[in-house]
């Protein structure tokens, strides 16, 4: 079945605070992001306040204590020159405890990801019921940093969410991973790269549904996949983005979210010079929301979390 996510854009509400009580420990639901540059977010806090509002702006500075994130963002250096990689940097992270989702969680305190959108859609429903996890490297590809098991990327992603799901039993709770949210594409959009996409996202999705398949109650994890945008770098974006459907109408646990036919836009910020590689303030949070509307049908129901 095709699963092409609906362009519904989910309301802000308030904030309410995180606490774990008692001994038993208290099922939780974890989402994981990844990807690249528009999964780690480079997308600048200082435009907020002209594409959207000052209460806005305040409310995402404040934050949303009830879903809280752990996150380690890198970038993926390369010898223009060769086109090799250099070596990975990293960027921002926030691992071994939790901290809520607030600005500042992308590639530098100026800037911020999905992870905005998924708590303002979320934080009132699935307060203190929520954690995400975000790992992904801009400039990362699929086909060398995400599909193969030896690469130095998959590891320690895997190790990361490993880590993390174990930081939450020790602070009390029993965690399970509901969803993986996969933003990336853009890195593959080249010769000698797009052909191989949907036989290296297969790839990629078998294993970590092997990798995970403990950690998501024995279950394989529903895949939401966003696709690409439009920008004149991404050579063969149609094609990555064909791939992507494809896989998804393999299976009524994979979806495609539809990101050019949602209205999302690369071309307006920063003021002035527009980055035509990554989302404008409104389309990073309507990535957010998107992922939310796909994934929270998977969420443990809210009466069963009380």
């Amino acid at each position: 079945m095709k699963n092409i996510v609906k362009f519904l854009l989910l309301s802000p509400i308030a904030f309410s605070s995180v606490g774990c009580g008692g001994k038993t420990p208290k099922p939780v639901d974890v989402v994981v992001i990844s990807g690249q540059s528009n999964a780690v977010g480079c997308t600048h806090i200082d435009c907020i306040e002209r594409s959207m509002d000052y209460d806005k702006l305040e409310e995402y500075m404040v934050g949303y204590p009830g879903i809280q994130i752990a996150y380690d963002c890198w970038t993926k250096d390369v010898d223009v020159q060769t086109g090799q990689t250099m070596f990975y940097s990293q960027n921002k992270r926030q691992d071994g405890k939790f901290f809520k989702v607030m600005l500042g969680q992308g590639n530098s305190e100026a800037t911020f990801g999905p992870e905005i959108g998924i708590a303002e859609a979320l934080h009132e429903k699935y307060a203190n019921k929520l954690f995400l996890i975000k790992y992904a490297c801009g400039a990362s590809n699929l086909k060398d940093d995400w599909a193969q098991k030896n690469s130095p990327m998959y590891g320690r992603f895997v190790n990361y969410v490993k880590t993390q799901m174990k930081n939450l039993k020790s602070m009390g709770y029993k965690p399970t991973i509901k969803a993986f949210c996969w933003m990336q594409g853009e890195g593959d959009s080249y010769p000698g790269y797009y052909d191989k996409y949907y036989d290296n996202l297969k790839l990629f999705v078998g294993n970590l549904r092997e990798e995970f398949k403990e950690l998501a109650g024995d279950k394989d994890f529903p895949f939401i996949d966003a696709g690409i945008s439009s920008y004149k770098e991404w050579q063969y974006y149609r094609e990555v983005n064909a791939a992507k459907k494809q896989f998804a109408d393999e299976s009524d646990n994979n979806f495609y979210i539809d990101t050019i036919a949602a209205g999302m836009h690369t071309d307006k910020e920063p003021f002035g010079n527009p980055d035509g590689a990554h989302y404008d303030t409104e389309s990073e949070v309507l990535l957010g929301h998107l992922f939310a509307e796909a994934f929270e049908q998977f969420l443990e129901p809210i009466e069963n979390n009380k």
